[in-house]
């Protein structure tokens, strides 16, 4: 009595395998399993795709930077332009990058239609710390000792600007 004959994956040739695709019937390994909800699939059957929030193309990336870069812009020389008043209350310059990273990465959002991705999110922290360099410069013309010293980022600065660079990344995470 003859055992069975051995039979091998069709894109692994070097894997043996008994396993059939629920749908064409070519034989696969566990490594090109995809199990799906009506058994196991071949690659080409179960056409595993990402989802078309997730799907990146060069317009929706050049519409993220130049939404960023106007955003940034703006906010940035409208809160480097006010940064002698700002100052007189406290804790309010660090409350305007919180606000500035909502704004930044919910711009971003709505520009690219709510995609979503880490290329995205990238460039939205980009955008708010943008926005601070911007104001940065915009303020040192002022040259008020309040203004000088914020220029010089301490431990809080960095920490707003983390957690405003958080808050828009997560609007299009």
């Amino acid at each position: 009595m003859a055992g069975p004959e051995a039979t091998y994956c069709a894109r692994h040739p070097r894997v043996e395998s008994r396993l059939g695709c629920s749908r064409c019937g070519t034989l696969i390994c566990p490594r090109c399993l995809v199990q799906s909800d009506v058994g196991a699939r071949c690659p080409d059957c179960a056409r595993v795709t990402r989802l078309p929030t997730f799907q990146l193309d060069g317009l929706t990336i050049t519409k993220a930077v130049i939404t960023a870069v106007v955003i940034a812009g703006s906010t940035g020389a409208a809160w480097g332009l006010l940064f002698f008043r700002v100052f007189s209350i406290p804790y309010l310059p660090w409350l305007v990058l919180l606000g500035i990273g909502f704004l930044t990465g919910e711009a971003i959002s709505v520009s690219t239609n709510r995609k979503r991705g880490r290329l995205l999110q990238y460039i939205a922290a980009a955008g708010v710390v943008a926005s601070y360099a911007v104001a940065s410069v915009l303020a040192a013309s002022t040259l008020d000792p309040l203004v000088v010293r914020f220029l010089a980022p301490g431990l809080f600065t960095l920490l707003a600007i983390g957690v405003g660079a958080y808050i828009a990344a997560s609007r299009v995470g």
